[in-house]
């Protein structure tokens, strides 16, 4: 379980990175509800600058090592790992054009024109590529960072679950087992 939100936190964690305020001084207008196609071009190009082939490392990075800790997956005899964790990273991977194109119009909703402008004019300058590296170099290492308090979320998530549907005793530690991955599954030995 954790291994498939970290798949899924990964491939959605380059999208999350900042903007500068390279026009502070503007105050922003708020974008269309349908973005044009000169917006739809803005927003090419700020993935284009943003989502760089430091992404797909970075993330093939995290999948990688997510599997090497994750309960249900190093349960697993080391081949199957790796072969989950290369199946998981190339699935991923070519799914980032996809993911990307489905992303475009919803970027393209969120900023206007100006917005899109300032955003491109800072990532294409010498500031803002140093940015996306060490951002991309940093991901990995932020990932597993924000991906270790999920073993508190799940626990809390297993005792809200049992509040709501009264477990008893047994049942929330069962869940809490299951959660964590205890009671996995694992293909039968070759």
């Amino acid at each position: 379980m954790r291994f498939m939100i970290v798949c899924m936190a990964a491939a959605v964690a380059g999208s999350a990175l900042g903007v500068a305020p390279a026009r502070a001084a503007e105050v922003p207008q708020t974008a269309p509800p349908a973005p044009s196609a000169r917006q739809l071009e803005l927003t090419r190009r700020y993935i284009d600058l943003t989502m760089t082939d430091q992404f797909e490392e970075s993330l093939r990075g995290i999948l990688l090592a997510q599997a090497e800790v994750d309960p249900e997956t190093r349960a697993l005899p080391p081949e199957d790992r790796t072969f989950l964790a290369e199946l998981a990273a190339e699935l991923t991977t070519d799914m980032i054009p996809q993911m990307l194109d489905e992303m475009t119009p919803v970027y393209a909703r969120a900023f206007t024109e100006a917005e899109l402008e300032a955003m491109i004019e800072f990532y294409d300058s010498e500031m803002g590529r140093s940015i996306i590296r060490k951002t991309m170099r940093a991901l990995p290492e932020a990932t597993q960072a924000a991906m270790s308090v999920v073993p508190q979320m799940l626990e809390k998530m297993a005792s809200r679950l049992c509040q709501h549907y009264g477990c008893t005793p047994a049942e929330l530690e069962q869940l809490k087992r299951e959660m964590r991955g205890e009671a996995s599954f694992a293909p039968a030995p070759k």
